[in-house]
This record gives structure tokens, C-alpha cells and sequence, in this order.
């Protein structure tokens, strides 16, 4: 049953031309220069420092490197982060 909701779904957003990003539980990370990051449809937050950040995700994880990383807003599927950000890695 389960599985036809979630065709049925997916069909509905193709006929109205949803963008599948808005429509599934997958992570959307918007970078803006080296200085502020937003991901949504994240898990948890795992490890926090001011060097290192690491999020649950839905599939794998993810860590954030730099200096001097801040939480500037945490929501229940968003979060953003500030500082001066070195790295990305995605990991399943």
C-alpha cells in the first residue's frame, strides 16, 4: 500500500511540475561564498566545534570543516551555519 501512495505521489508532482528537491526528504545544502551554509532535511547534529560540524542525514551524513563555525539558526529540518568554511564531505 505504501508503495502506491508513494507512486501516486510522485506522479501528482510530476503532473504539477514540482521540483523533485521540494517534493523528497533528500538534504538541499545552499552555500553562500565560503562564509554561510544552510542545510535542510537534516537528521541531527552529531558533533559540534568550533572547527568541525557533522549532521545526520537521511542517507549518510555530513561534516563541515573551517574555523571559527558558528550555529547562527537551528530549526527542526534547518540549519544554518556561519565562519570561515574549508570543507564539505558527504558520507553514506
Amino acid at each position: 500500500m505504501r508503495r502506491i501512495s508513494s507512486k501516486l505521489r510522485k506522479r501528482a508532482f510530476q503532473w504539477l511540475d514540482i521540483p523533485p528537491d521540494v517534493t523528497s526528504d533528500v538534504p538541499r545544502i545552499q552555500m553562500i561564498g565560503s562564509q554561510q551554509i544552510a542545510v535542510e532535511n537534516y537528521r541531527e547534529v552529531t558533533h559540534f566545534s568550533d572547527g568541525e560540524l557533522r549532521l545526520r542525514l537521511s542517507e549518510g551524513s555530513l561534516c563541515i570543516t573551517g574555523t571559527q563555525l558558528t550555529i547562527r539558526a537551528i530549526y527542526r529540518d534547518e540549519v544554518w551555519i556561519e565562519g570561515n568554511i574549508h570543507g564539505i564531505e558527504f558520507a553514506k
